[in-house]
C-alpha cells in the first residue's frame, strides 16, 4: 500500500535540441525546441554510455567538430555525468551558433548543483527567453526571494507559461514583500521525537497555534496540509495545480499560506503550503498501542530546506539545526557515509548508485514511500540495464483507493532485487516495485535519466542528515 503522493509537482523544460548543418564548413544554423531527440527513443542507460563512447572516439579524431560537441554533451547530461556535460560546455560558450544555448545550459548544471548565485547570473546574461525567465522563477522560489518574482514575464510569456508554473508565480508574488520562512529560535537547535514509527515516522508540529500530527515525506515539496485541516484553520487557496502521482494518476492541489509553523524550538513564519484531500486508505497507527493517530499534514522538503536536517530513525527523532557553517562542519566531520546530491526542480533530492552492480544509475530519495516490503521503484529501462525480467516477477494491481493522492487501479510487479548501493551504503536481498513510477519521471526537468525512487524501507536504517548547501547527504 502506498501511503502518499509520489510526487506534488514536476513540470518539463527540457534543454533544446541543437539542429546543425549536415556538411562540415557550411554556415551553420541553431533552432531550440522543447525537448530533446533521445527523449522520444527512451534508450537504457547502457544504450546512452555506448553512443557516449561512440562519439568520444569520433570526437578523438575530429576535436574541433562542434556539432558533435554539442550531441556528446547533451548525452552526458541525460546520463547524469554534470561535471563531463559541463567540460563539453566550456568550448561552446565562445561560439557564437552556440553561445546562448550553451549559456543556459550551464545555468542548468549550475542550478542542479545548488550553486544558485551563479545558476542566476548565467540566466540573466543570456537572452530573455521563456525558459530562461522560468528557470530564474525556481531559483527565486528555492532561495526565498519571492519578490522577484514578480517581474519575470512580460504579457506574452505569462500566455505561454504552464498551469503549474503559473500556480508557482501568483503562490510567490501573493507574498509581496513578506519573507518566506523566516525563522524564529528558542534554542541552538530543534528537536522532534517520532510519535510512532508504524509505517512513517510521525511527529507533531503546531499549524497556527493549532496542535497537528504529520508524516515526514522527502517526496513532497510544500508543507501540505489536509483539506478539513485547511478548512479549520480558514485557509485559502491561492492557486492550484494538477499533481502527479502514483501509477500516473493525477488530482488537483492548492496553494496557500500558514502564518505560523512551529517545530518544537523553532518556528517558521510566512510559510508557503499545499492543501490536498488524503485518501481515507491513510491510516496511521501507534505500534505500542494500536491506537489511531490523526494525521493531517506531511513534513516536507521544501521545510528541511531551510534547516541542516537530521532525519534519526535510529533514535527515532527528527533534528532542525540552523543553516551554520559550525554545524555543517561538525556534520561534515562525523563518521559515516558522506554522498553528494543534486536538487531538481522544486524538491527531487537525487543521487547515483547501483542496482545488482550497475554503477551510475540515479535514484532520488523519496522517504514518504512506505510500501511495507519495497525499497526501491524502477523504471522500465533501468529493469533492462539492470538485467531484471519483468517476468520474474509477482503482478498485482491497488485497489482505487490504495494508490497515491490519484488513487489505484494501476498495475504494479514485485521484482527481487539481489542489491542496491548508494555510495558506501550496500543492501542485499531487497524487493523493487516496477509500474508505480509515471513513465514521463524517466527523464527529469533537465532532461537527465532518473532510474528510479529509493524509499522509506532503504532509508529508515539510517541517520540521515541533509546539508543543502555543500549538496551533501551524510548517513550514518
Amino acid at each position: 500500500m502506498f501511503k502518499r503522493l509520489l510526487a506534488l509537482s514536476f513540470v518539463f523544460s527540457f534543454i533544446p535540441l541543437i539542429t546543425v548543418a549536415a556538411e562540415k564548413g557550411t554556415n551553420t544554423e541553431l533552432t531550440a525546441s522543447t525537448s530533446m531527440k533521445s527523449h522520444d527513443e527512451r534508450l537504457d542507460r547502457g544504450e546512452y554510455l555506448n553512443r557516449i563512447a561512440l562519439k568520444e572516439r569520433r570526437l578523438s579524431a575530429d576535436p574541433s567538430n562542434k556539432t558533435l560537441l554539442w550531441d556528446l554533451m547533451q548525452d552526458e547530461l541525460i546520463a547524469g555525468n554534470l561535471d563531463k556535460a559541463e567540460k563539453y560546455l566550456k568550448p561552446l560558450l565562445s561560439d557564437p551558433h552556440y553561445a546562448n544555448n550553451a549559456l543556459y545550459t550551464q545555468g542548468v548544471v549550475h542550478y542542479l548543483k545548488g550553486d544558485y548565485v551563479q545558476a542566476e547570473a548565467l540566466f540573466r546574461k543570456g537572452a530573455r527567453d521563456l525558459k530562461s525567465r522560468i528557470k530564474l522563477l525556481y531559483i527565486y522560489y528555492q532561495t526565498g526571494q519571492y519578490s522577484k518574482a514578480r517581474e519575470l514575464f512580460d504579457d506574452d510569456q505569462l500566455k505561454s507559461l504552464s498551469k503549474n508554473d503559473i500556480a508557482l508565480l501568483t503562490l510567490m508574488s501573493s507574498f509581496g514583500s513578506a519573507q518566506p520562512y523566516r525563522l524564529d529560535w528558542k534554542a541552538d537547535k530543534a528537536v522532534l521525537p517520532f510519535i510512532s514509527m508504524n509505517n512513517l515516522p510521525v511527529v507533531s508540529v503546531m499549524v497556527n497555534g493549532q496542535p497537528v500530527n504529520v508524516f515526514i515525506d522527502t517526496g513532497a515539496d510544500l508543507f501540505v496540509i489536509k483539506s478539513e485541516m485547511a478548512k479549520t484553520l480558514g485557509l485559502t487557496s491561492q492557486a492550484s495545480f494538477t499533481g502527479t502521482y502514483a501509477g500516473g494518476k493525477t488530482a488537483e492541489i492548492n496553494h496557500s499560506r500558514l502564518q505560523t509553523l512551529g517545530l518544537g524550538d523553532v518556528t517558521l513564519h510566512d510559510v508557503p503550503v499545499d492543501i490536498a484531500d488524503f485518501p481515507e486508505s491513510w491510516v496511521f497507527t501507534d505500534e505500542r498501542t494500536g491506537k489511531k493517530i490523526d494525521i493531517d499534514g506531511i513534513l516536507s522538503t521544501g521545510v528541511f530546506h531551510q534547516f541542516l536536517t537530521t532525519m534519526d530513525y535510529p533514535e527515532r527523532q527528527l533534528v532542525l539545526m540552523p543553516r551554520r557553517k559550525i554545524s555543517q562542519r561538525e556534520v561534515s566531520e562525523r563518521d559515516g557515509s558522506h554522498i553528494p546530491f543534486i536538487l531538481e526542480g522544486t524538491h527531487f533530492m537525487i543521487v547515483k548508485g547501483a542496482v545488482n552492480g550497475k554503477e551510475g544509475m540515479t535514484f532520488f530519495l523519496d522517504s514518504g514511500l512506505d510500501d511495507p516490503d519495497a525499497s526501491i521503484l524502477l523504471q522500465k529501462e533501468a529493469l533492462n540495464y539492470a538485467g531484471l525480467k519483468l517476468q520474474d516477477g509477482e503482478r498485482y494491481a491497488p485497489d482505487d483507493n490504495k494508490g497515491g493522492l490519484g488513487g489505484g487501479g494501476f498495475a504494479v510487479t514485485r521484482l527481487p532485487i539481489d542489491s542496491v548501493s548508494v555510495g558506501a551504503l550496500h543492501q542485499k536481498g531487497l524487493t523493487g516495485l516496477y509500474g508505480v513510477l509515471p513513465e514521463q519521471l524517466y527523464f527529469t526537468e533537465s532532461g537527465m535519466i532518473l532510474d528510479g525512487f529509493l524509499s522509506h524501507q532503504f532509508l529508515r536504517h539510517y541517520k540521515w542528515t541533509i546539508d543543502f548547501d555543500a549538496m551533501m547527504m551524510t548517513f550514518q
